[in-house]
């Protein structure tokens, strides 16, 4: 197969990208510029980097005229860049969609595959598929929004889709969340800020997950679905502070706490389960292997 990454620079395209390849398909990966954490992909045959912005459609036209599918991984994608810019955020996230699904009609490409978000719910207490959405932030709304064009160009231009809505990634190459500020405060900074309340219960999902969820989405299967693909269950603050301790062997970590408003944030799994996927890798194990690449200097 022959498919088509937008983002294949970010936390989640380059490891789907990767995984794809190993597994003997082409891919052809766009972003606005060459990363490292695409270096290893290009020295393989199978895979094709092109420079292009989503925002402009004559970008998305050469990469993606001849693949079967495109994983639309592309988008701004958080809550505090989207306010701080929220034209651009606009464009990416809405704008962009709306290329890359006018770009997969006019090829007649088989399906597009998105990475949406559990922004998109209004409460996020083991939210569900069909509760209700959108939330009262910008960035979900964006989000909410582009799904809502995918069903649109499935109905009226027959377009085929899977929406995948992640939990809390984490990872290598990964930039933001509190797995982040942790590894990142630990070994280049000494301490440790947290942005958000030592009681908020969050779903944190390990990358390899996502991009199994994300090549497994590939199947007919998953055709015009909307998908949640989370842990399923929650890792408090404090507890994910107490596992830093325990992989990085540092039990005196100078902390700052910036917040103190509890938030639950975690979606059911269900559905993912019933079509065959779940994940593998627990919090403990994908907190070490996040912390070794930092300590191994990737960051």
């Amino acid at each position: 197969m022959k498919v088509g990454i937008t983002g294949v620079t970010s936390l989640l395209g380059c490891r789907v990208a990767g995984s794809l390849v190993e597994l003997g398909h082409e891919v052809h990966g766009v972003a606005r510029a060459k990363r490292p954490s695409i270096e290893p992909l290009l020295h393989k045959g199978q895979f094709k980097f092109f420079p292009g912005d989503v925002t402009k459609f004559e970008d998305m036209e050469h990469p993606f005229r001849d693949v079967d599918c495109v994983l639309h991984l592309a988008g701004v994608s958080s809550e505090r860049k989207a306010t701080e810019e929220p034209l651009g955020c606009f464009k990416v996230n809405v704008l962009g969609t709306v290329n890359v699904l006018e770009m997969a009609r006019r090829a007649g490409l088989r399906k597009v595959i998105f990475s949406s978000s559990a922004a998109v719910y209004k409460t996020t207490d083991h939210a569900r598929e069909d509760d209700p959405v959108p939330k009262n932030t910008y960035y979900g709304f964006t989000k909410w929004n582009a799904e809502n064009v995918i069903r649109l160009y499935r109905d009226k231009f027959l377009v085929s889709y899977t929406i995948l809505r992640f939990s809390r990634l984490y990872g290598p190459f990964m930039e933001r969340n509190p797995v982040f500020d942790m590894a990142n405060g630990i070994l280049r900074k000494g301490r440790v800020t947290l942005y958000d309340s030592p009681g908020s219960r969050y779903d944190f999902l390990y990358v390899d997950d996502a991009a199994r969820a994300l090549i497994a989405s590939l199947d007919q299967r998953w055709d015009d679905e909307t998908v949640n693909i989370s842990s399923g269950a929650g890792t408090k603050i404090s507890e994910l502070f107490d596992i830093f301790k325990q992989v990085s062997g540092r039990r005196d970590i100078p902390l700052e706490i910036l917040k103190h408003d509890d938030q639950i944030d975690i979606l059911t799994n269900t559905k993912a389960a019933a079509l065959g996927w779940r994940p593998i890798v627990g919090i403990k194990d994908g907190v070490a292997m996040t912390y070794k690449w930092f300590l191994d200097g990737s960051a």
